[in-house]
């Protein structure tokens, strides 16, 4: 009797860890797959980041915000979290990359991305959403403020997921 209890109580258990994963799963999107075009002439496919969650920032090099910002992705890229900058809505003759490069940040640089950020209904600078390792958009933030707390928050929340594999 005691067995069937245990077994009950397991299965139980089961049932409500997978609702809860369930409706977590629903509360946030999936990311469509993109591919992003690499200042370095490389692509990046969103579904080969699936396994590991990570931040894509849109943003433009005329942005203010978006300037202020970066230094706390920057830190939490050096935290072991994954930040794409994703350049749009750019002049012809901005060097997304070399503008991060020349303020000594060392995250990857997508460019030319005004479709990716149309599909995805993304209109302003700074945009930045978080990806966890399942390709749900979990957080997604318009704040240019790097003390943010929400935001270093969202990041070791996604950095913990990483840790506990």
């Amino acid at each position: 009797m005691k067995h069937i209890f245990i077994v009950i109580t397991l299965t139980i258990f089961s049932f409500s860890v997978f609702a809860e994963q369930s409706i977590q799963d629903l509360n946030h999107p999936e990311l469509p797959p993109l591919t992003l075009n690499m200042a370095d002439g490389t692509s990046i496919k969103t579904q080969n980041l699936l396994g590991e969650p990570y931040i894509l920032h849109f943003w433009a090099t005329w942005c203010p915000y978006c300037k202020k910002l970066q230094p706390a992705l920057q830190k939490i890229h050096d935290m072991g979290l994954n930040v794409i900058a994703v350049s749009f809505k750019e002049d012809d003759n901005a060097y997304p990359a070399k503008a991060l490069t020349n303020r000594g940040y060392t995250f990857k640089t997508a460019i030319q991305a005004d479709k990716i950020a149309t599909q995805l209904g993304i209109h302003g600078t700074p945009t930045t959403l978080f990806i966890n390792e399942k390709g749900h958009v979990v957080w997604v933030t318009n704040s240019s403020d790097p003390d943010n707390a929400n935001i270093h928050l969202k990041a070791r929340t996604l950095l913990n997921s990483i840790k506990a594999k």
